[in-house]
């Protein structure tokens, strides 16, 4: 069954058209929003129209910018799929990009920033409508410096986009900053106006509902917390504990989950099923194989090797033609809605936080860990999670049904939790688990492995260059080439910035940990 089916059934989607640009807007009382009914008749069409291009930015819903920033980056690099695209020279999984590829994620910039403008100088950067586009902000921005490591972020609001980039730390501090401003905002909002619903049309999330847009975003300030909590604790403590205890609190509930339906078909399918261009893991099919995990025929297809099953492909292999496509695909439909963040990612946010003492409320690591599994199963309609959650089986072993790259299991965690366990053997459990529950974000997928090691992968197969071969997985993507060209000087005070060479090898600024 498909992704659609399984959400639907779980979740409740609340999905809008865009058919009419400003129906809604006249819902919104003054003064907590700074646009008049007036305007919105008129001269504030334009901004109207902004939001929902904005939203399908922050998981682009062009094929090009979601190809090389989720599926060819943090699908690969966060073991989700494999790709069989073979470019210069079939050197390694860092280096099948082209330049024009690394530029590619980076040029979302250039249509994000014209629509946030236009919402700013229409909203004179207050009220609830502002508010909103800086949670979408920050939505986009936290990947693309996940992806980068400093970025243009703090001086990039004018017309020119050529500005100096910030540190991956002044990213961060700057979104915490951002996110804070609008869960307020709309917070004061809702105190007055309770049970409004705001610019349905123009919200392809919620349609409206901006108690879960709060929730939302008080869930993306715990995540980045917590992919700050090795660099910086302090502030990461704060923010966590901030966000769980803010009045509408975290995504709790399947029917908070953000899911956006985008307009036209589902970029996922369109590479692994349209250009037949990627296969899942084998990293992933070996873990969830060896847990006999429920979940496997609502995440992937059986493969077409003897034996059947679900076996996914070694990274790094050279595959190709007929017997590549033998391996285990994508379970996702041509329309499917695309997945921004779930229940059960927080929940096991929360875990990991109250495992190291953080006051996560009065559930414990235990409970929230636990809490997370059941969620997901409730996600993907799959029963037997108690079951599960008793279970102390390990990863499987990889046999490859090829002959040709088979490898033992690199973990021994098992699902069922250990309260006598180290701290840190009960991280790489929280870690693992989650890594299976963020199924199809590879790129949450590739941040946590980054951040914590966790989950073990399977050693690269294949050519791998010297400069990489002590690595799994890239550490990070190089700069756009064309900012070399074009904003020559600033790029290269961003280089400065990094703590290492511009190459794929360079950790971001939070990756503290190993």
């Amino acid at each position: 069954m498909n992704i659609s089916k399984k959400i639907l059934l779980s979740t409740l989607v609340v999905a809008g058209s865009v058919a009419s640009c400003t129906s809604g807007f006249d819902e919104i009382n003054e003064p907590q929003n700074s646009f008049t009914k007036e305007q919105l008749r008129g001269d504030n069409y334009e901004i109207a129209a902004s939001f929902p291009q904005l939203q399908q930015l922050i998981v682009p819903a062009a094929s090009s910018g979601y190809f090389q920033h989720f599926s060819l980056a943090g699908d690969t690099w966060g073991r989700f799929l494999m790709s069989n695209t073979k470019w210069n020279n079939n050197l390694s999984v860092f280096r099948y990009m082209h330049e024009g590829w690394i530029n590619t994620p980076f040029d979302i910039l250039t249509n994000f920033y014209p629509e946030f403008r236009k919402i700013k100088e229409g909203t004179q950067g207050r009220g609830i409508s502002y508010a909103w586009a800086l949670i979408n902000r920050v939505g986009l921005m936290h990947r693309l410096t996940d992806l980068y490591g400093p970025i243009p972020y703090t001086q990039i609001e004018g017309g020119n986009l050529h500005v100096p980039y910030d540190s991956q730390e002044a990213v961060y501090k700057a979104m915490l900053a951002d996110l804070n401003t609008a869960i307020a905002e709309i917070t004061s909002y809702l105190t007055v106006n309770p049970t409004a619903i705001l610019m349905k049309d123009q919200d392809l999330v919620y349609q409206g509902d901006f108690r879960k847009w709060v929730r939302f975003a008080n869930s993306l300030k715990l995540r980045i917390a917590m992919r700050m909590r090795y660099a910086d604790p302090a502030t990461a403590r704060k923010a966590a504990e901030e966000a769980v205890s803010q009045t509408y609190g975290v995504i709790t509930e399947n029917g908070d989950n953000a899911i956006l339906r985008q307009k036209g078909q589902s970029m996922l399918w369109l590479i692994t099923q349209g250009w037949n261009d990627a296969r899942v893991a084998a990293d992933l099919t070996s873990y969830m194989n060896g847990y006999n995990d429920p979940r496997r025929p609502f995440y992937f297809t059986a493969t077409t090797f003897p034996g059947g099953g679900f076996q996914g492909i070694r990274s790094g292999s050279t595959q190709d033609g007929a017997e590549y496509t033998k391996y285990s695909n994508v379970q996702v439909g041509n329309n499917d809605p695309t997945i921004l963040m779930t229940a059960s990612e927080v929940a096991f946010l929360k875990a990991e936080a109250a495992l190291i003492g953080w006051n996560m409320g009065a559930a414990t690591a235990q409970s929230l860990y636990e809490d997370g599994i059941k969620l997901s199963f409730a996600q993907w309609g799959v029963s037997s999670a108690a079951s599960y959650l008793a279970s102390t089986a390990t990863p499987a072993a990889y046999t490859d049904p090829s002959g040709r790259y088979s490898t033992p299991a690199v973990s021994s965690i098992t699902p069922r939790w250990d309260s006598g366990a180290s701290t840190e053997e009960n991280l790489e459990r929280i870690i693992t688990q989650k890594w299976i529950a963020l199924w199809p974000l590879g790129f949450e997928a590739w941040c946590e492995h980054r951040r914590t090691g966790y989950p073990k992968f399977f050693p690269l197969v294949g050519t791998v260059e010297s400069a990489y071969a002590n690595m799994d997985v890239a550490n990070r993507m190089p700069f756009s080439r064309k900012e070399y060209d074009v904003n020559g000087a600033n790029i290269q005070a961003a280089v400065g910035l990094l703590g290492g060479p511009d190459n794929f090898a360079t950790k971001m600024w939070w990756q503290k940990k190993n």
